[in-house]
């Protein structure tokens, strides 16, 4: 391998269902939403007019890794196809297998590349369908065999243990398993070969998706091999794209993210034409706050993605265009996160303009409501009082999170009985059960709603100066958060702690805000507002050293804002 390329009883309920085992897969029906994950969906792929499958696409790098062929037009696709998948883009890279296969349709690599583009892919991982195609690819990798070096037979065996007959896929977590371990076993056989190590990176991958750290901070128990191995690639070929990719997702969870940050900087200019790969730099970029940066790339990203589909629109531009909202999410919530108000706006709403909420697709209600989000983080109570958008009527998460914000923004007017009403309506609209179905691997709503309640009700009772009990609120609020299982953009956009900090601060108990700051740093490193307020109480202490060194820090996350907020969340 070369680098040449509501009610309170139900919401004791939640808290324990979401907090007692932390990063469980089956906690309850699982629903996938695949119009906003970072892969397309996969559907059959059909040749242009031309008979081509692919065409030769712009900006993947150079990597490559040499097969059996003396076609150089099949070893360039697959060469393409490969980088596709590490980057994954997975309809792409079929699409460049098949067409290497066109070149050299005897090249039993060809086919293995096809194989490996059909399977699991991170982001679809639980909803995974073998594809009808597969069977007959299999085929054709394993009676083309004969010119095959003995490194392909072995990547040949291992693939053939990722699939089975059995056109239902019920094995399909022992199939991924098997696989793994074949993979593994290749590792220990050709420890020189690192794409057959980040290949096994990926199987590992592929059982455990975004199931890295546990949310106290340790690793889980296949964590430290995948970032051993990462890190050995990378210490070889700091440009190796799938070693590159792979790290930062198995580190963007952990309690240091910086250790990306080189990784971030590489990828995005390293395959600059590949949207996924630019857009995969801002979840380093959010969580270490560099927004400015995570606000570029996925606007660059974008652009990628368009110019991609304009190349191949047999590949289905529906299909190409549906990760689109994600990389808005990304990019907005960048943006609120640096205070980047007139920036961040337009992009808020572009966000809303790009999805299509129902009843039944949550998480999509959750990013038609990121520009009210964008509102209460600016303290813009005006803006959320002047808003008619109340959402569907059966839209209930976007609807709750609409009371939540109008309820905030009546707090922070003096308006305490008209927030107190939306808090009400709050309470009686979180008893759907639609807010208890999970987004796989993720959250459900009902976190969320039950952080937003204990929020505005925290508020009111703080305005009422019954300040143990509104206390007491921030810290269920803070306790429910600490159990979300990271994603980006997160399930939760304004963290609890910071609402808590701001109110000590209001009640002269500094000592407390700083320590519940520094543990917002913990889950949210270099985050700026949490950076703000612990500044201010670090400078109301008199702790005017270490004041300082934190100033730096908030004025790097703020770099591109309109104004340096006043403090860790917006009050009156």
């Amino acid at each position: 391998m070369k680098n040449a390329l509501l009610l309170i009883t139900f919401h004791f309920l939640i808290i324990g269902l979401f907090t007692n085992s932390p990063n469980k897969q089956s906690r309850g029906v699982a629903i996938e939403d695949n119009s906003i994950a970072c892969a397309p969906v996969f559907e059959d792929i059909d040749p242009m007019a031309d008979g081509k499958f692919m065409v030769v696409l712009p900006g993947w790098g150079n990597h490559q890794y040499t097969i059996s062929t003396t076609n150089d037009s099949a070893q360039f696709y697959f060469n393409q196809g490969l980088n596709m998948y590490y980057s994954y883009h997975a309809r792409e890279a079929n699409a460049s297998f098949k067409e290497a296969a066109r070149f050299d349709p005897d090249c039993a690599m060809v086919y293995w590349g096809q194989a490996l583009a059909m399977g699991p892919a991170y982001n679809f991982a639980h909803g995974y369908i073998m594809r009808k195609e597969v069977p007959g690819v299999i085929g054709k990798m394993n009676t083309r065999n004969a010119n095959a070096s003995e490194k392909e037979k072995d990547l040949i065996e291992a693939m053939n243990a990722r699939y089975s007959p059995d056109s239902s896929d019920k094995e399909r977590k022992n199939l991924n398993a098997a696989y793994s371990k074949k993979m593994q076993a290749l590792v220990s056989k050709y420890p020189d070969d690192e794409d057959i190590t980040a290949l096994y990176i990926d199987a590992v991958m592929l059982e455990h998706p975004w199931n890295f750290w546990n949310n106290d901070g340790s690793p889980k128990e296949w964590t430290p091999e995948l970032v051993g191995l990462c890190e050995g690639i990378l210490k070889k070929d700091r440009q190796h794209p799938g070693a590159l990719h792979y790290y930062i997702h198995v580190t963007e969870a952990s309690r240091k993210p910086e250790r990306a940050l080189a990784s971030a900087d590489v990828l995005k200019d390293l395959l600059p034409g590949v949207a996924h790969m630019v857009h995969m730099s801002s979840h380093v970029y959010e969580r270490n706050g560099s927004y400015a940066k995570g606000v570029e790339v996925n606007e660059k990203a974008d652009q990628d993605l368009v110019y991609y589909d304009s190349l191949v629109k047999h590949l289905n531009t529906v299909s190409l265009s549906r990760h689109v909202p994600h990389y808005f999410a990304v990019q907005s919530y960048c943006a609120l996160s640096g205070a980047m108000y007139s920036k961040g706006m337009p992009l808020a709403f572009r966000t809303r303009k790009s999805v299509s909420p129902s009843y039944q697709n949550t998480y999509q209600q959750y990013l038609y409501m990121i520009p009210v989000m964008a509102w209460v983080r600016m303290g813009k109570w005006n803006e959320i009082l002047d808003d008619k958008d109340e959402a569907a009527q059966d839209w209930t998460y976007a609807r709750l999170l609409y009371h939540f914000a109008k309820g905030m923004a009546y707090v922070n007017t003096d308006d305490i009985a008209s927030a107190k009403m939306h808090l009400q309506r709050m309470t009686e609209k979180s008893k759907d059960s639609i807010l208890n179905i999970i987004d796989t691997p993720f959250n459900c709503p009902a976190q969320g709603v039950f952080i937003a309640e204990n929020i505005l009700n925290g508020s009111i009772l703080f305005s009422e100066k019954k300040f143990n009990a509104a206390i007491d609120c921030f810290k269920k609020a803070i306790h429910m958060e600490d159990s979300l299982i990271y994603v980006e953009p997160k399930d939760w956009m304004i963290p609890a702690r910071q609402y808590l900090g701001a109110y000590l601060m209001k009640l002269k108990r500094h000592p407390e805000a700083e320590k519940i700051y520094r543990e917002d740093l913990v889950f949210n490193p270099g985050n700026g507002w949490s950076l703000l307020g612990l500044y201010q109480t670090l400078k109301a202490q008199g702790k005017y050293g270490e004041a300082a060194i934190h100033r730096t820090g908030y004025l790097k996350s703020f770099s591109a804002a309109d104004q340096i907020p006043t403090g860790s969340v917006y009050l009156k």
